[in-house]
């Protein structure tokens, strides 16, 4: 949450065209507002704009804004409400100094109440206030490194920070602790740019470095000094990477959301390419090693990186004969949790920022367990800090709301179960193989999903007034109506609650009357029955039902006419993908029929890097 982004050109330039287009490709982490600022003839000039950036772009070319040097942010509200006030840069009281931040301090308030008490006047509701305030308080004659280490070793939480003085006119400085920051210097020109995610820097000729720890950089026209937390200077090598830039483009689709949706058959064959030799029914996961002895699993994510784990859990067990469970990080991390000498702990997150299931991630490994991460990002805090990580391979995913990302969670997950079932159980190759071909089918299996739109938004504009809906599923669709839930919530502001259809029974059935439709989910053949008898009894309640069926179940039709029908022969296992795409396309038509912001949906980000 937030985007942070920095530019020092190596020849004089104007820093503003590469601070905007950093900013949009950072967007998605926050667009609560944004703004500017850089230094010109002495002085600190700052620009601000509630809303999108491109509020911003529209002032910065208005006023034909020249900057040398700039850092630029995008908000996504932690402290105060959406104002300029309450927009970064923030500065402090003699306008010496402008400062953007990602994260959150959790000591705040304390320190504002002792500056106040000091004579400082505050003008905003935010914590990234009180380090601009702070650090003009502790700066004292020239010396800027050593008043930034004062100030930051009286900071708690985590946080990443750019900010630029007067005194220095050509320099950027940058700090971050538990947060991700990124200082990149093209190859070719020595252009400088500091970023809090990867996904800003389009170049392809980056050598990056990651600051954490506290550790600080000062950046000037081709010059990165680095320090530790102590202010003493320190030598990284740099990572020589080549980055991808984010594609903008909406190929046609009127959202991002329903392009990813679409891109689903292309994300999922790409999960398993490349990764299963068809000759020895033998799974290549190149990225994992050391994993024989493993006696026990916990999965752990954040919403629907927390649904991915959730739904395989059973799964592991049931393949591998292993103890597993999932659990939500931002619990699990302040739990004393068991983990043994062969534990495995498994991180999920699309961004590999988030910052509840890094901090549960070294949990994990400061008690001895082993880590892997599973993520949409190379090179992300995720992937630095596992000790084994595989990609998810489902390419850039724009939209807020999480599409093909899990989808292809799942895809690998399954593709690593039998990964490990090949490693501590042995090889049944025509089992094996069987299960393979059943996740490579998936991809057209997808597409006859995709097929169905039309039926899929009419269903939708029937029922996109209801204020309520119930989700419902038993054993692997409980999980799957889960994510289904979230999607319609994420981007329709509609309650709507997941529960075991088994459960309904024991309190909720008291709620449904013809007010509240059920979305039903009957994609697991054990619990087919069970589930249609569940069914039955919100049917004599006057509650309305959209099932989302297999083909063979005509049975169905006895009690709805609302039926979204899907595969016939598909494995349990496997049954979660095209339920949960039908599901995407559902929440999809109706935020679109009631005329909702569908990428960018009110209160989100898509990287969640603050607790």
């Amino acid at each position: 949450m937030c985007g942070i982004f920095g530019y020092v050109a190596h020849k004089k330039t104007n820093a503003v065209e590469e601070c905007l287009k950093g900013l949009q490709a950072l967007e998605y982490r926050g667009y609560d507002s944004a703004g500017l600022a850089g230094i010109k003839q002495g002085k600190i000039h700052f620009y601000k704009r509630v809303g999108k950036v491109r509020n911003l772009k529209e002032l910065v070319f208005e006023e034909e804004v020249a900057l040398e040097i700039g850092i630029a942010h995008t908000r996504w509200a932690t402290h105060g409400g959406l104002t300029e006030q309450n927009a970064h840069p923030q500065l402090d009281s003699s306008h010496s100094l402008a400062l953007i931040h990602n994260g959150i301090i959790e000591n705040y308030q304390e320190i504002r109440f002792n500056l106040m008490n000091l004579g400082k006047e505050f003008v905003s509701e935010t914590d990234t206030e009180v380090i601009s305030q702070l650090l003009a308080y502790e700066y004292t004659d020239f010396a800027f490194i050593p008043s930034l280490v004062r100030t930051l070793e009286q900071l708690e939480g985590s946080f990443a920070i750019a900010c630029i003085h007067k005194d220095f006119p050509d320099a950027i400085f940058a700090s971050a602790r538990d947060c991700p920051l990124i200082i990149a210097k093209c190859k070719k020109t020595d252009d400088i740019f500091i970023s809090s995610d990867a996904n800003a820097l389009s170049r392809q000729d980056m050598e990056l470095i990651f600051l954490h720890d506290g550790e600080i950089a000062q950046i000037s026209a081709g010059i990165i000094t680095l320090y530790d937390k102590k202010g003493l200077i320190i030598q990284k090598a740099f990572e020589s990477i080549s980055l991808c830039s984010k594609s903008s483009s909406k190929e046609g689709f009127e959202h991002f959301m329903l392009k990813e949706i679409f891109d689903q058959p292309l994300s999922l064959s790409q999960v398993i390419k490349n990764r299963f030799d068809s000759h020895t029914a033998k799974v290549q996961i190149h990225e994992c090693k050391d994993l024989g002895q493993i006696e026990h699993i916990r999965l752990i994510g954040c919403g629907t990186s927390y649904h991915a784990g959730l739904l395989v859990s059973s799964i592991f067990e049931e393949m591998l004969q292993i103890e597993t469970s999932a659990e939500i990080a931002s619990e699990f991390r302040y739990k004393d949790p068991i983990l043994r000498k062969n534990s495995l702990v498994i991180a999920i997150s699309q961004s590999g920022e988030t910052a509840d299931t890094l901090a549960a991630l070294r949990l994990a490994k400061s008690k001895g367990a082993k880590t892997l991460g599973f993520g949409n990002v190379m090179h992300s805090s995720l992937f630095r800090e596992a000790d084994l990580f595989i990609d998810l391979k489902a390419g850039p995913e724009v939209s807020v709301c999480s599409t093909k990302a899990f989808t292809s969670q799942i895809a690998s997950l399954l593709l690593f179960a039998l990964y490990l079932k090949q490693t501590i159980k042995g090889v049944d190759v025509a089992l094996d193989t069987t299960f393979f071909h059943h996740l490579e089918s998936l991809s057209g299996i997808v597409t006859d999903v995709l097929q169905q739109k039309d039926l899929i938004r009419s269903f939708a504009e029937k029922y996109a007034d209801y204020e309520n809906f119930f989700f419902i599923g038993r054993n692997l669709m409980y999980p799957t109506s889960m994510e289904a839930a979230l999607k319609l919530k994420e981007i329709s502001y509609i309650n709507a609650t997941a529960y075991p259809a088994g459960e309904l029974k024991h309190g909720p059935i008291a709620l449904i009357d013809e007010t509240i439709p059920t979305i039903a989910f009957l994609g697991n053949e054990k619990t087919l029955s069970k589930t249609f008898s569940n069914l039955t009894e919100i049917q004599a309640r006057k509650g309305k039902i959209l099932a989302l069926s297999p083909r063979h179940f005509t049975k169905i039709t006895t009690i709805t006419n609302d039926v979204i029908w899907l595969q016939n022969d598909l494995p349990d296992f496997f049954s979660a993908i095209p339920y949960s795409v039908a599901a995407q396309l559902l929440a999809y038509y109706i935020a679109k029929k009631r005329g909702k912001e569908i990428d960018q949906p009110r209160n989100l980000a898509k990287a969640v890097t603050v607790e």
